[in-house]
């Protein structure tokens, strides 16, 4: 007997040391000490330093949501031997950022559990009084127990109401307390890698993830006098790795390329088509055996592409492999611009839970930018005047980003500013209310002769300042282009005299309006055509 219980002990112990040693691989805490941080626009790089134990391994535990094939050493020469990269699997983890969320949601499910428990008590209570059947000798004790019946079934039904409303509006604070904790959640977080190997001092490597991403934005402020533009930059970015990081980082606009082929231009060639032959043909399509088999042999031989595809690698320029002193903190954010890429460099605290993190980038001087302002109107578009900054050639290039205008610190809009060269030459910062066209029709006469048919048309624009200064408007309209022979345009009248005119008939006038004042265009001109004939407008 003696020996069964020492055996069973031993057995018990055992399989104690193995429920610990499970335990163990299921990290709590990852490899906190990120000492760099390179943001792209879809994704990051993180950079790590573990320091070796005094065995001379070292070990470093990255949550899932950072990928195995990104791990690569920035010191080598620190590691004896090969690095091993493993990927293990986990229970679900909760981030410490997460845990309030969690723990928020772990009690409205423990309140919906409570409030449904006793939904269903009520409920076997009204099946119990729908069983019972009382048996009273005495009338007055029959309706005394009837009475008392019918008063607990209406309370409990009352009861069961309220509660079956409140646990509908539990399960709603529920759901969105999951849904933001899903939102929120790290990738990959049901696997984790375990990064080890040997080095004689700390090692530096770099792992990247696509759980992360930065965009710029702007307000604008135009000075309508001066043409000034005074901006301000800021960066918005977030992360779901699960880690926090609070230090330097780096924005590039350029994520790097993975795989990189050598550009070709192969010849092209042509031939005679062959003459196909319809072999099958189903309602209103046909099919001959050429094209069928063309498609079958192009579907082939775009899969053995695919499988074939070379993956170069760019290698790792071995001068970056040398250990630098870390630079110190500055606040003043720099900018450095490649062929290939322009970066930023920031400071600040960026959690890993998903959070939005806003950044003010400070400059050593106030970024202006320098613009001849335009006051412009189209009646065509609409009765109100724009307000378009052309943007002088010298003033720096922006990141492509949101961007809120104001106009002399007043909201007018809010764009999207493209590359330079399509979105920032021309940039358009909102209308004028107080400036206004309006185009009404001359008096117009048609007649018909034995030979032709003549349209006397013309238009007035009326244009408005309603502004307390004098200005000078861009007035932008149009007369129609024939695109038949038959058809001719006399223009009879235009005053003032246009600035410019395009081979497409658009006239421009700059026109100095008083404030408060009025001035007006008249263009008047006829169009010819032949008798019978009807005149149709479209646009090109």
């Amino acid at each position: 007997m003696k020996t069964l219980f020492t055996s069973l002990a031993a057995c018990l112990l055992v399989m104690s040391f193995a429920g610990v040693s499970f335990a163990f691989e299921l990290p709590d805490n990852y490899t906190g000490d990120v000492t760099g941080l390179e943001f792209y626009p879809s994704g990051a790089k993180f950079i790590f330093t573990v320091k070796p134990n005094e065995d001379n391994t070292f070990e470093a535990i990255l949550p899932g949501a950072f990928r195995a094939d990104s791990v690569r050493l920035i010191n080598p020469e620190a590691v004896k031997g090969n690095i091993k990269v493993e990927n293990r699997s986990r229970t679900r983890w909760i981030p410490e950022g997460l845990q309030e969320l969690n723990n928020q949601a772990e009690v409205q499910a423990k309140i919906i559990d409570e409030l449904t428990a006793k939904k269903t008590a009520l409920e076997q209570t009204l099946e119990f009084l729908n069983r019972s059947n009382p048996e009273k000798s005495k009338p007055e004790e029959l309706l005394k127990f009837i009475r008392e019946a019918q008063e607990l079934r209406l309370s409990t039904e009352n009861e069961l109401a309220d509660i079956k409303i409140q646990i509908n509006r539990e399960k709603e604070k529920l759901t969105m307390l999951r849904n933001e904790l899903t939102s929120r959640r790290p990738k990959g977080e049901t696997n984790y890698l375990v990064v080890s190997g040997k080095a004689a001092k700390p090692v530096t490597f770099e792992a990247f993830t696509a759980s992360a991403a930065w965009r710029p934005g702007y307000i604008m402020n135009l000075d309508s006098t001066t043409g000034n533009i005074d901006v301000k930059m800021y960066i918005r970015a977030s992360q779901k790795t699960g880690l926090d990081y609070d230090g330097r980082m780096t924005l590039h606009t350029k994520t790097p390329d993975e795989s990189i082929t050598t550009p070709e231009l192969r010849a092209l060639t042509v031939g005679i088509k062959p003459k196909e032959r319809e072999i099958a043909s189903v309602g209103n399509a046909s099919y001959s055996r050429n094209n069928m088999m063309y498609r079958s042999a192009r579907k082939e031989a775009g899969m053995a592409a695919d499988r074939a595809m070379p993956m170069m690698m760019a290698e790792l320029d071995e001068d970056t492999m040398i250990e630098e002193e870390p630079e110190a903190i500055e606040e003043i954010t720099t900018v450095s611009e490649t062929l290939s890429d322009r970066s930023l460099n920031i400071n600040g605290l960026i959690t890993g839970d998903g959070r939005e993190s806003e950044f003010e980038v400070i400059r050593k001087e106030a970024l202006i930018l320098k613009s001849s302002p335009d006051i412009v109107l189209i009646p065509e578009q609409r009765n109100n005047a724009w307000i378009i900054a052309n943007m002088a050639d010298d003033n720096e290039h922006l990141i492509p980003g949101d961007c809120e205008l104001r106009v002399d610190n007043n909201a007018s809009g809010k764009i999207y500013l493209k590359e330079y060269g399509e979105g920032q030459r021309k940039i358009p910062f909102g209308y004028i209310e107080q400036i206004t066209i309006k185009k009404e029709s001359l008096v117009g006469k048609t007649g018909v002769s034995w030979f032709s048919g003549v349209q006397t048309s013309g238009y007035k624009l009326a244009i408005t300042n309603g502004t307390n200064e004098s200005r000078l408007i861009t007035v932008r309209d149009r007369l129609p282009i024939p695109t038949d022979e038959k058809i001719k345009l006399e223009v009879k009248r235009i005053e003032p005299a246009q600035k410019e005119k395009d081979a497409e008939n658009r006239y421009s006038w700059e026109v100095e309006v008083p404030a408060g004042g009025t001035v007006n265009i008249i263009v008047d001109y006829t169009l010819s055509y032949p008798s019978g004939e009807e005149l149709r407008y479209g646009t090109k």
